[in-house]
């Protein structure tokens, strides 16, 4: 008796494509869910690069669903195995996001220890308003610095911001002159007003350091900012060589204005990544 030829499922392809939808809508309703609050805020605020980010997210997730059978008709046989690629691509984002949520959401500072090298307070700077008065998230950090400055008398403090687009002052600037509103010395505070972002605040604050007499080796850091940013910042000092770091981080006072940094935080350990300190 001669042996039938087993035939493949007719469906397969159809079962494919299938959870290939199921995937797309929900990784694509991730995206929107997290997106679309970034992008109001953004416009609010008038932070045309993120706007512009949110946009190119937007075409990114709708185009390929508003544009199916268009897409499919041109290209064919190309069409299933691109489906594929985007659709890995935006559940890798998906996942990696979530979980790095969880991470930054349940990490623990790395707590200061006491030896005879000279303390340093070093705050990392954030959005200042239009009258040159910190952010609430800046004055959160600054109050915990304050803090910090009255447990360690012999320490000295470093603050570090440049000027934004939309400042009326270097955000280093204003975090003195906030700490000195406070009560804190003005010979233990160097400013640092050059620096754009969080690479180039450490960067440049130690170069500050070094031209003021001391050495990173010599120096024991207590690195103050955000919950969602430290763990950044001390993966950054071990970069930079500096021997000795402490974090501490700032409790946000605005929740939703945390999750938008996060999202932001996000994309620059996808750059640390890629293209290193």
């Amino acid at each position: 008796m001669r042996m039938e030829k087993i035939k493949r499922p007719r469906n397969v392809k159809g079962v494919l494509c299938w959870i290939l939808d199921g995937l797309c809508i929900l990784s694509g309703a991730f995206f929107l869910g997290i997106y679309i609050p970034y992008f109001f805020w953004h416009l609010f605020q008038g932070h045309w690069a993120d706007i512009l980010a949110s946009v190119l997210v937007f075409i990114g997730v709708l185009v390929p669903f508003l544009g199916r059978k268009f897409f499919k008709r041109l290209l064919k046989k190309v069409y299933l195995p691109l489906k594929i690629f985007w659709c890995c691509a935006m559940c890798f984002y998906m996942v990696t996001f979530s979980v790095f949520c969880i991470v930054i959401g349940n990490h623990s500072d790395v707590p200061h220890k006491e030896n005879d090298r000279q303390q340093v307070v070093m705050v990392f700077g954030c959005k200042i308003h239009r009258d040159s008065s910190p952010s609430s998230e800046l004055r959160s950090r600054l109050d915990r610095t304050v803090e910090l400055l009255k447990e360690y008398p012999e320490a000295i403090c470093v603050v570090s911001g440049g000027k934004g687009d939309d400042e009326p002052m270097a955000e280093g600037e204003a975090m003195s002159d906030y700490l000195i509103s406070k009560g804190v010395s003005v010979d233990r505070i160097f400013r640092e007003t050059k620096s754009t972002d969080t690479v180039e605040n450490l960067k440049f604050s130690l170069e500050l350091l070094e031209e003021k007499g001391y050495k990173k080796e010599d120096c024991s850091l207590i690195c103050v900012s955000s919950s969602f940013h430290t763990p950044r910042i001390f993966l950054l000092c071990n970069r930079f060589g500096v021997e000795d770091c402490a974090t501490v981080s700032a409790l946000s006072p605005n929740k939703f204005l945390e999750f938008t940094y996060t999202i932001r935080e996000y994309m620059s350990y996808v750059y640390l990544l890629l293209f290193g300190a």
